[in-house]
């Protein structure tokens, strides 16, 4: 509950004088004061959801008892939100999708970083088996309930990966060849995306690092053909896109799907251009063009 004080708290939160204020954040970060004569860039994952594009998702997440005050409180929020944003000096976004959102919400040109993933750790450790994977948090927008329906339909094997308040219901419509692994580790979840035949990312994400990491190991991915999926799947060389996500389309999909036809070597290559080492010199040389603009 201590969640909805937090543009309070930014108030009283002293940084120490320094040339540039780099801060990431997915809500309340950028809303940091700075000192005079210090730049502010923000690393933008998202102008805050739960405000600009998940309102009624957000609302149903407390009880009707303070969902009045919840809109209350959201619509002080968007005005303050929106005035952080336009403190901030330089904005990165983290794709394409959260670029639009950056211009759309708070009326601010981005530049695009994408987020890294460690291609160190994520490699293959086994060999294919028959069965596909989703993974993620279980909650409703993600769309986990069309696949397992579509499984349920083929009757192949799927491993489901998270926890969540959807994971009841997901449970309750899964036939027996669908398996629940719950949390896992990395090594576990490595060890998943290894084996499977194709990795399932039904949902509209800002960014997305799971198809990345699943490339990395040398799988393919079916996704929606939208927001951050647009980026990280190759539609033909690292996975495929589905303009609508839905049970008839997902089968017609899997039925033409042949995971020998994605060459592990593009895999890998393409998580690579998202490595740790790629970004960190994406990001040097973008604070040194604005440090130098500045100057």
């Amino acid at each position: 509950h201590l969640f909805v004080l937090i543009p309070v708290v930014l108030r009283f939160f002293k940084l120490e004088k320094a040339d540039l204020l780099l801060s990431s954040s997915s809500a309340y970060l950028k809303g940091l004061r700075k000192p005079k004569g210090m730049m502010h860039i923000n690393y933008c994952h998202t102008p805050s959801r739960f405000i600009w594009t998940d309102y009624e998702y957000a609302l149903h997440e407390v009880t009707p008892l303070l969902r009045p005050f919840a809109k209350l409180y959201i619509w002080w929020l968007k005005k303050w939100d929106y005035k952080a944003a336009q403190k901030v000096d330089h904005f990165l976004a983290n794709g394409l999708e959260v670029q639009g959102r950056i211009k759309k919400y708070y009326n601010r040109d981005s530049e695009i970083l994408h987020p890294f993933i460690d291609v160190d750790f994520w490699h293959s450790t086994r060999a294919k088996g028959d069965y596909f994977l989703i993974a993620g948090r279980l909650t409703p927008y993600k769309d986990y309930d069309k696949v397992i329906l579509a499984f349920n339909k083929l009757g192949w094997p799927l491993h489901v990966i998270g926890t969540g308040r959807y994971e009841k219901y997901l449970r309750s419509i899964a036939g027996s060849n669908v398996i629940f692994l719950g949390r896992v580790d990395d090594e576990s979840l490595r060890h998943q995306y290894s084996g499977a035949r194709g990795f399932i990312y039904p949902q509209l994400e800002d960014f997305g690092m799971m198809p990345l990491e699943a490339a990395s190991c040398g799988t393919p991915t079916l996704g929606l053909a939208k927001g951050g999926s647009l980026e990280t799947i190759i539609p033909g060389k690292t996975g495929e896109l589905l303009d609508v996500m839905n049970v008839d389309s997902l089968i017609a999909a899997l039925n033409k799907w042949d995971e020998s036809n994605y060459n592990t070597a593009d895999l890998v290559a393409h998580a690579n251009v998202f490595s740790k080492q790629e970004f960190k010199r994406k990001l040097a040389s973008l604070i040194a063009n604005k440090i130098n603009a500045g100057n």
